[in-house]
């Protein structure tokens, strides 16, 4: 299956996000959207590529920008610069989360009563303070994504189905973030799943992660197997 894909532009508060979508050629009646959000490096081609192809399997992916004006990083150097303002202020992330949330509902053709996420890294650490939030999303999906919790209010119990797809030797989430994580979706009587790939650290999805020494090192095995995992989950969920 073909898709087309069509720039949108929206705001998050004050914040212009430069964001596109991509739609299954010849689809018929409404469809689920799943947004898609990036790794701390901002909407770029890789990003593309894994809509696209989630557009091919029939739904509706909206690549999202969080940053704001499709800023992309290409500096490594820049990582933390990035990052920091979002890991100090959690409710600056859920702001740009919520934004992108209310334009998917705009797409037309979306099915607003079927809506998901999946993310990357710091991706993944959004999503799940999507679900967190308790938003009206069935389900997200973190790839090697942060698992910390946030101190923002949130309800006590949590309708989104949540799964996370974790390399077991991850170093950037340790055996003990993970321990909290579950303890955390238990106490909110979440209906979650977690996967952990042996032998499989930090950034296992992306092709051109290769630093054993930060514990960042792409695994094609573990790559294909996730996003199998992450398919069977929209299947039921949306």
């Amino acid at each position: 299956m073909t898709s087309t894909a069509t720039k949108l532009e929206y705001l998050a508060g004050d914040t212009l996000c430069k964001g596109e979508y991509y739609t299954p050629d010849n689809a018929d009646g409404l469809r689920p959207v799943v947004l898609v959000c990036h790794a701390w490096d901002g909407l770029n081609d890789e990003v593309r590529d894994k809509a696209m192809k989630l557009a091919e399997a029939g739904y509706i992916a909206f690549a999202i920008d969080v940053h704001g004006d499709g800023k992309v990083i290409t500096d490594f150097a820049e990582l933390m610069p990035t990052l920091t303002p979002y890991l100090e202020d959690r409710a600056l992330l859920l702001a740009r989360m919520r934004g992108a949330l209310d334009a998917a509902r705009t797409i037309p053709g979306a099915d607003v009563s079927r809506i998901g996420a999946m993310g990357y890294c710091f991706g993944g650490m959004a999503v799940l303070d999507l679900a967190r939030a308790g938003e009206s999303i069935k389900g997200v999906v973190s790839f090697h994504g942060s698992l910390d919790g946030n101190a923002l209010d949130g309800p006590k119990t949590l309708a989104t189905k949540i799964l996370v797809l974790h390399g077991d030797d991850d170093p950037l989430v340790p055996p003990e973030t993970v321990a909290a994580f579950k303890a955390e979706m238990n106490a909110k009587q979440v209906d979650w799943q977690l996967h952990a790939y042996s032998q499989t650290v930090h950034a296992f999805t992306r092709p051109a992660a290769n630093d054993p020494a930060f514990g960042a090192v792409y695994n094609a095995a573990a790559d294909r197997r996730s996003w199998q995992s992450m398919l069977n989950f929209f299947e039921e969920v949306l």
